[in-house]
């Protein structure tokens, strides 16, 4: 049964209105709860309305051992030649790569699937601040809208977290 939001609360939650039908799992929030949408901070280029969100935690031991197993193969699958020459010039690179394979899981997972990880790169500015460039598929699917992603790994687990957005 919809619940309807309490008189102290004149703002229904996305839970509520998910329920009543107003909204669906891929309605964009930001119209409907003000503050959702990114402002954009320095350097950043955010901005515009939240299509999709993706996060993805990457265990880092399980990374270290398919590199020790096959690495040619594994690096050659996953990353592109950029993103393999910064992180295989890294003292301890598996926690790069995890940290790269999870940023491409969480795009992925933004784009809705059916995208090659070779699509996705995640390149470092100066400052040390990720980004997404999209090629093929993955350009089509994400079309002109922008990601946005955060990266962070400890030595066990690396975790990513993008938002795709408008404009």
């Amino acid at each position: 049964m919809p619940s309807s939001p309490s008189p102290s609360s004149p703002n229904p939650s996305s839970r509520e209105l998910r329920e009543e039908g107003s909204i669906s799992a891929r309605t964009p929030l930001s119209p409907l709860l003000p503050g959702l949408a990114p402002r954009g901070y320095p350097g950043a280029g955010g901005g515009g309305c939240v299509v999709a969100v993706g996060v993805d935690l990457t265990d880092v031991p399980r990374i270290r051992k398919a590199l020790g197993e096959f690495p040619e193969r594994f690096i050659k699958r996953i990353l592109t030649e950029s993103e393999a020459a910064y992180c295989l010039s890294r003292p301890d690179p598996a926690p790069h790569i995890a940290a790269r394979f999870a940023a491409k899981e969480a795009v992925i997972k933004c784009l809705g699937g059916g995208v090659a990880f070779k699509e996705i790169c995640v390149e470092r500015a100066m400052s040390g601040a990720p980004s997404i460039a999209l090629t093929g598929k993955a350009a089509e699917l994400a079309a002109g809208r922008k990601i946005l992603i955060s990266l962070t790994h400890l030595p066990e687990i690396a975790c990513a977290f993008a938002v795709l957005v408008e404009g």
